[in-house]
């Protein structure tokens, strides 16, 4: 073909062919037009994104839709509006890689979990990935903890798991629980470590149990706990383990004062406990769960007495007897002996010894702060140092001494008996 030679577009000829034209646009003309005055209908009739779809993730006021999927479009429309977003929402919008969020589960398939955290996007969770015991609370609409693993990576989509963020707050919760010391825990006690203690589950957590910390007495039978359900208490962090430290024993000492009480109701009845170690003059004894007491070798049946003789008595064997006196919580008397009734002496003292009356007693003690005189067996009151000041040396009262005092005032309910001289 010769370079003179112009090519030429021959015209449509086919009335049945349209040919598309392109829309030009005249935006100068709105361009004096003030904003009240401006005619959105006819511009967006020839405004060429008609087509767009509205971005739903974004949090709008009431009224506004907003098309931008622009990853500052939430920002901006904050910015431009003044919307007060809630305080959920502002939180979301700061997430972190490792941050824990509380979600409600949205959809549920073999591979993928989608939790929606109030952010802009939900966090994908892999099925797989996460823990077993964990999977029973993928259920749409199931409130449930997550941690955010992957934000803002190369994926495109914010990954998290909901296992770590379980594990991570029941963490953050024993860990607060520790400077109290009041808090206790389910556990079960997964193994022992030989020579250290033991692993004590919670919730999916690994803590570390010390040997020493897993009753009120040593432990006779060390394996014997493995398997079982305990109570624990948080006590402290093992920066060597890097694992929390926690104590069956503190558990039970925090019982004591209410089986105390318990036992004081029920002295004279029969109970069950094992013995925990023997001594020259007695035998120990656990029951209870918590409490500790001795049976002094007097008050051993004729067979226990010659058993303990013969050194047959050993850790862990069961024991029959009864609450012979409780001294305090950490001193129980116990007897295989039936026993005498008790008679209370403060029983009808208001009677015996009338009030304002005068009384010789004998020195039972003599503290910084008065004397306790016995006025009668077993039955002491107290003559209070500013009774006697300037009255008596007490340097020349001793234990022993008889005394002549003068009954004030008694309060059987107290057990308190007021003197003076």
């Amino acid at each position: 073909m010769s370079q003179d030679v112009k090519r030429k577009r021959l015209p449509v000829t086919n009335p049945e062919v349209e040919t598309k034209k392109r829309v030009e646009i005249d935006f100068t003309e709105y361009a004096n037009v003030p904003i009240e005055e401006f005619d959105w209908d006819a511009h967006q009739e020839g405004c060429p994104s008609q087509s767009r779809v509205q971005n739903t993730k974004l949090k709008t006021p009431s009224g506004w839709t907003v098309y931008s999927t622009a990853p500052y479009a939430q920002d901006f429309l904050n910015l431009l509006t003044g919307y007060e977003e809630s305080v959920e929402h502002i939180q979301q919008l700061k997430i972190e890689n490792g941050g824990i969020y509380d979600g409600v589960i949205e959809t549920v398939n073999e591979t993928w979990v989608s939790v929606d955290i109030g952010y802009r996007e939900s966090v994908y969770v892999s099925v797989v990935k996460e823990e077993a015991s964990i999977r029973d609370q993928f259920v749409v609409g199931n409130e449930v903890k997550i941690q955010v693993l992957e934000y803002g990576g190369s994926k495109g989509y914010v990954l998290g798991s909901i296992s770590a963020g379980v594990k991570t707050a029941v963490v953050a919760e024993i860990m607060a629980s520790i400077e109290g010391g009041s808090t206790g825990y389910m556990g079960t006690v997964t193994e022992m470590i030989p020579g250290g203690g033991y692993i004590v589950r919670i919730q999916g957590i690994d803590c570390f149990m010390p040997g020493s910390l897993a009753g009120i007495n040593k432990l006779v039978d060390f394996e014997s706990i493995i398997g079982t359900d305990m109570y624990v208490v948080p006590v402290s962090f093992s920066e060597k383990r890097g694992t929390i430290v926690v104590s069956h024993r503190e558990y039970l000492k925090a019982m004591i004062p209410s089986r105390i009480e318990s036992l004081k109701e029920n002295i004279g009845e029969e109970i069950t406990g094992n013995v925990t170690g023997s001594a020259k003059y007695g035998v120990f004894v656990e029951f209870n769960e918590c409490l500790t007491g001795m049976i002094h070798v007097n008050d051993l049946t004729p067979e226990m007495l010659k058993a303990h003789k013969a050194r047959e008595i050993n850790p862990g064997a069961e024991i029959t007897f009864k609450i012979k006196e409780v001294v305090s919580e950490t001193k129980i008397i116990l007897t295989q002996l039936d026993q005498a009734p008790s008679v209370d002496l403060w029983d009808g003292i208001e009677d015996r010894i009338k009030t304002p009356s005068e009384v010789v007693g004998t020195v039972r003690a003599v503290k910084d702060y008065g004397i306790f005189i016995d006025i009668e067996k077993g039955v002491a009151g107290l003559l209070h140092i500013s009774e006697i000041e300037d009255v008596l040396e007490t340097t020349d009262i001793k234990p022993g001494d008889s005394i002549t005092v003068q009954v004030t005032r008694i309060d059987a309910a107290t057990r308190k008996i007021f003197l003076k001289i």
